[in-house]
């Protein structure tokens, strides 16, 4: 057994992708970041793949395995969901597309498309209502919560939440937010988005806007609504952190420190280059 590093500092990963539910944009396997994630002296890990639940039975036989083993892990269970304010909302507008003739055939074309994950487009600050989409983590907080989970992911590839991607509204947010623990998600995430949409208007219209988006989320999820703060090299980064902190100042929402992994150990990330760039 490989031998596992004691880690002075108590995390937990609350976002990450594998390649079993995000298509060439997650790299590894479930059981491979569970397994890194043990040696590194982590006791539990999330898997939030874009959009679905597909890796659940792969953490769910690999921590048989690895309780057989000895080894205590607790696996997280939860899903990177594709989210937009409403959907009767984006109805009418596809409706009223529809009119020109142009539009809609290249609505139609669109129309039933999977489309897999694509960064640059999950950050980008349209104003189209009909292409945009942001990123929402959640997390299943028990057997109730996981259970709404599957519920939400599977409503979400119905009807007309299916467009291109299977995405969440606040009305199935509200339908099914018992026992779900939500956050806000990376670059592409909620709050980054009033930044992306707004920070030509300035500070005050992208504060507006996110603290919109912060009662809005309250007001489905309560206390299970968590500002999310990542690290990276990416300067818009740190200013949407600022902003969230002093939202979390202002609202009294708890906040959670995130990787955003997209493959299972340090020296894998050039072949998830690789994987990546071969799938586009």
């Amino acid at each position: 057994m490989t031998e596992r590093t004691k880690s002075s500092i108590p995390f937990v990963g609350l976002h990450a992708h594998s390649v079993a539910g995000s298509p060439f944009d997650g790299y590894g396997y479930p059981s491979e970041h569970m397994d890194f994630a043990y040696s590194n002296g982590n006791d539990a890990l999330a898997l939030t793949d874009h959009g679905n639940m597909n890796g659940f039975s792969h953490q769910m036989i690999h921590l048989k395995k690895m309780k057989e083993e000895g080894r205590e892990f607790k696996a997280i269970f939860g899903v990177e969901a594709y989210f937009t304010p409403s959907i009767k909302e984006w109805k009418e507008a596809y409706e009223k597309a529809k009119v020109d003739k142009k539009t809609a055939k290249a609505l139609e074309k669109d129309d039933g498309k999977m489309s897999i994950e694509n960064e640059g487009d999950s950050k980008a600050a349209t104003n189209n209502i009909l292409r945009r989409r942001r990123h929402l983590i959640l997390i299943a907080q028990n057997q109730t919560g996981l259970n709404n989970i599957f519920k939400m992911v599977s409503e979400s590839y119905q009807g007309d939440n299916y467009y291109r991607y299977p995405r969440m509204d606040y009305e199935l947010l509200g339908k099914y937010s018992d026992g779900v623990i939500a956050a806000s998600a990376c670059l592409g995430g909620v709050y980054a988005g009033n930044y992306w949409e707004n920070k030509d208007e300035g500070e005050e219209a992208i504060l507006k806007a996110m603290r919109k988006t912060t009662e809005q989320m309250i007001a489905v999820f309560g206390d299970r609504w968590l500002g999310e703060l990542q690290w990276n090299s990416v300067p818009e980064q740190h200013k949407i952190n600022k902003y969230i902190i002093q939202l979390s100042k202002e609202y009294g929402f708890k906040m959670i420190s995130t990787a955003d992994s997209h493959y299972p150990t340090p020296d894998a990330w050039v072949h998830r280059e690789m994987y990546k760039r071969l799938g586009w």
